[in-house]
């Protein structure tokens, strides 16, 4: 809410991206959707950044990335994937989510 509160205070537009766990579309529990929030950021599926003024800012970063089939081995509509599919999943995130750790670090501008 901090962070739908600030956008709101922001003169001009500001965007918002927010991860909704869909139990029914994503085959999950529904106990287990505040759980899936949590790995989709530990996992940097979905990491939690902010771009203010240009500048990149994690606002979490995970001492050590937890596997994607952690995230995705709870979710039925990600059954079909297989051991080579998650692998390349896995190096995509790793690769990206360092790509945005050097934005952060070199505070790189939009």
């Amino acid at each position: 809410m901090e962070k739908v509160a600030k956008g709101a205070a922001t003169p001009g537009p500001a965007y918002i991206h927010v991860l909704s766990v869909c139990p029914t579309g994503w085959r999950t529990a529904t106990d287990l959707t505040i759980r899936l929030g949590r790995l989709a950021v530990e996992t940097a599926i979905f990491p939690l950044y902010e771009v203010e003024n240009g500048r990149y800012k994690l606002s979490f970063d995970p001492p050590k990335l937890r596997p994607v089939t952690d995230y995705l081995k709870i979710q039925g509509r990600f059954r079909h994937l297989t051991p080579e599919d998650i692998d390349k999943i896995q190096n995509r995130v790793v690769k990206e989510y360092d790509k945005l750790k050097v934005k952060v670090k070199l505070g790189v501008e939009v």
